[in-house]
């Protein structure tokens, strides 16, 4: 006699948005519950997906259901196979937000195959976590605050509650896609913690233009027509921008080469107060710096150099222009670069003496 089985229902999100992932608790590991299916069949709608569960498999066995809405909320369900009915558990022990039961699940662990998901996670926990940590006592020190708009959820989670960060990027259900969610994230940590150098080489006292509640703030918003900061220097206002890009439509370029490639310079900053991106735009003046920030290895973004870092010079025309890596770059391909006008400073990472070079680089540039 073959083995009573239940159906277990998935709804494969955009990422995390809308997404609903379930996993069996494995003494202190978390497995996908698609390593006990006997059979994989396509649900009612396309984003919809059935496991075959034999009963007997997981009989007994805690099961958390890790649920999130379009916009991102993350909710998690604990409850056991025999609660499960067409699809779904119709009853649980808890349905309540991931950050009321993260002392639950915080010494859990999901299960990994994938070595480069374990290298990248061994790399945010020992690099990026100490640069959100800088960039922390810098808002204290400074008195303001990051504010993160539109789509920014996992990013505001990885800064604001690290401990449930890793739940929410994990629960994806395949490897490929937590490195995906997992090196977007990493992209803009990254960005940020270089502007946050920025601000310290430009000697920023005080930051002012976006306001909330009477303190200033950074607005962190891809492609936002709103400024990221304006920062008050010996040098006057300076103005900054992450992932600026210059108008709603002006946010491609295919002139120089076959490819359409997105016009957003990482960094982009100017000398003096513009709190509208067409502010600055309209007066039609030069960038005074841009700044192309490479947080994986040399050879995962080396086509750039033709396909975007020299378009963005030869488009944008700034009157300086650095790539800071955090990893190390070729000396070759730094020849190259400091030929066309583009300094280089790589192995830029906290604790590093890089910081020091990217510092006195930028003193230079402004008078």
């Amino acid at each position: 006699m073959e083995p009573k089985t239940v159906m277990v229902e998935e709804k494969i999100g955009k990422g995390t948005r809308g997404g609903h992932y379930v996993y069996v608790l494995e003494g202190k590991e978390l497995v996908h519950i698609s390593d006990y299916a006997v059979r994989k069949l396509p649900g009612k709608y396309e984003d919809e997906i059935k496991y075959e569960i034999p009963i007997n498999k997981v009989t007994g066995k805690t099961l958390y259901c890790f649920n999130f809405s379009r916009s991102g909320y993350a909710l998690l369900c604990k409850c056991k196979i025999e609660d499960f009915e067409n699809g779904l558990p119709k009853k649980y022990e808890y349905y309540e937000s991931m950050e009321d039961r993260i002392d639950e699940i915080r010494d859990l662990r999901f299960r990994v195959r994938n070595t480069k998901l374990v290298a990248l996670l061994s790399q945010f926990k020992n690099v990026f976590i100490p640069m959100i940590n800088d960039v922390q006592k810098y808002e204290e020190a400074l008195n303001f605050k990051i504010e993160f708009m539109g789509r920014e959820r996992r990013l505001k989670t990885a800064f604001r509650k690290t401990h449930v960060y890793y739940f929410e990027f994990m629960s994806l259900p395949n490897d490929k896609s937590r490195i995906n969610s997992l090196k977007v994230t990493r992209r803009w940590i990254y960005q940020i913690w270089v502007l946050k150098l920025l601000c310290e080489a430009f000697q920023v006292s005080k930051f002012k233009g976006n306001i909330s509640e009477g303190k200033p703030f950074w607005w962190i918003e891809q492609g936002s027509w709103i400024s990221t900061t304006i920062g008050e220097t010996p040098f006057g206002d300076l103005t900054f921008w992450l992932e600026f890009q210059p108008g709603v439509d002006a946010h491609m370029i295919g002139m120089f080469t076959e490819e359409r490639i997105p016009v957003r310079p990482d960094i982009v900053v100017v000398k003096g107060y513009f709190e509208r991106t067409g502010e600055f735009v309209n007066l039609e003046k030069p960038i005074d710096l841009i700044v192309e920030c490479k947080e994986e290895p040399f050879d995962e973004w080396e086509g750039e150099i033709r396909s975007q870092i020299i378009p963005y010079q030869e488009s944008f025309k700034p009157n300086n222009f650095i790539v800071a890596s955090l990893e190390h770059i070729p000396d070759s391909a730094k020849k190259m670069l400091e030929n066309r006008g583009i300094n280089v400073v790589d192995n830029l990472r906290p604790g590093s003496e890089s910081i020091r070079t990217l510092s006195e680089l930028v003193k230079k540039i402004l008078p």
